[in-house]
């Protein structure tokens, strides 16, 4: 199996990637591709993609390849706040349920319905309109493309670097329990049972937010569901898995040598401040939401964003602890 070095990426990347299942091997022949997905590497080992579940984010290691062909990075053409936006709008779908439809038609650009345009998604779309979100057109009709299309952009140029061959220890950890697959099923929880609440085509969490500003009749019923489906406590389960990420006297003392130590301590320490930019962001929005709505949905937001402001800084603080007494 092979890998994708977190080191060789930057953030903003397309990862382009096929595997031996018949869904690839048909994709890639109706499109002329070596390749039927696209990925958005979103920085600090994260990804984003939208696949048969809907949209969702990943670990870059737990993503193994059968061959190395399988995989090619590219980097888009631009600016570092192009990339931000980006990377924020992809954020913003999660959720989002995949148009089995639109990625069936892609090849013949049939025209969707407006309402399926804006509100569904498939990989090669979501990786598009992110960038053209951003200000960069990377294929001429976003909302319809393949990721050959996106191998061919003008903006884009491919990455040098290979996958690699992973180690025994990587397979392994790619192949444990994954709790983002956990918050992924939570999350199309959430999202399914406030659509059968409201009646209406809600497909992101944000979307939720809109419609509980708007309808403050469902506030409380919404906010159970997000009581009741774990997805306010799910950072516990981090904290309790990982205490060394939090408490600088623990994280000096695993079992590395002093090199990789300060390596990994430099990574948890540049992750976190990407994590609290979004965190802080968040944290701020329903801050004043929950200030002139008043409503039970703004106030659990409020509290669960504080929390992962204070885990991340206490991330930030133990990184830097091994970064000064190693």
């Amino acid at each position: 199996m092979y890998i994708i070095p977190i080191s060789e990426l930057e953030k903003g990347d397309i990862l382009l990637t096929s595997e031996n299942s018949a869904t690839s091997k048909v994709v890639r022949k109706s499109t002329g591709s070596d390749f039927s997905h696209a990925i958005l590497y979103v920085g600090s080992g994260s990804y984003i993609h939208s696949d048969a579940n809907g949209v969702h984010s990943g670990n870059l290691q737990r993503l193994l390849f059968e061959a190395p062909e399988n995989v090619t990075v590219l980097r888009v053409k631009c600016d570092k706040e192009t990339v931000n936006q980006a990377c924020i709008f992809s954020r913003s779908k999660i959720g989002t349920t995949y148009s089995v439809k639109s990625a069936v038609n892609v090849k013949l650009k049939l025209k969707a319905s407006k309402k399926e345009n804006e509100n569904r998604q498939f990989c090669s779309r979501l990786v598009a309109q992110a960038y053209e979100y951003a200000g960069v057109k990377l294929v001429d009709t976003a909302s319809f493309c393949t990721p050959q299309e996106i191998l061919e952009s003008q903006c884009i140029q491919e990455v040098p670097g290979k996958a690699r061959k992973a180690t025994n220890e990587e397979i392994s950890f790619a192949n444990s329990e994954n709790p983002i697959e956990k918050q992924s099923y939570i999350t199309n929880e959430i999202l399914s049972k406030v659509r059968k609440l409201t009646k209406k085509d809600i497909q992101t969490l944000d979307q939720i937010t809109q419609h509980v500003i708007e309808n403050p009749v469902h506030d409380q019923q919404i906010s159970k569901i997000y009581r009741d489906s774990g997805y306010l406590t799910m950072w516990e389960y981090e904290i309790k898995k990982n205490a060394w990420r939090y408490d600088g006297r623990i994280f000096i003392n695993v079992p590395l040598p002093i090199d990789e130590l300060i390596e990994m301590a430099r990574f948890e320490r540049d992750c976190a401040h990407e994590r609290l930019a979004v965190y802080k962001g968040n944290f701020e929005q329903y801050f004043y939401l929950n200030e002139i709505h008043k409503l039970e949905y703004s106030s659990i937001h409020f509290d669960l964003y504080k929390k992962l402001v204070e885990n991340t800084l206490d991330n930030i603080n133990a990184a830097e602890y091994v970064l000064e007494n190693t």
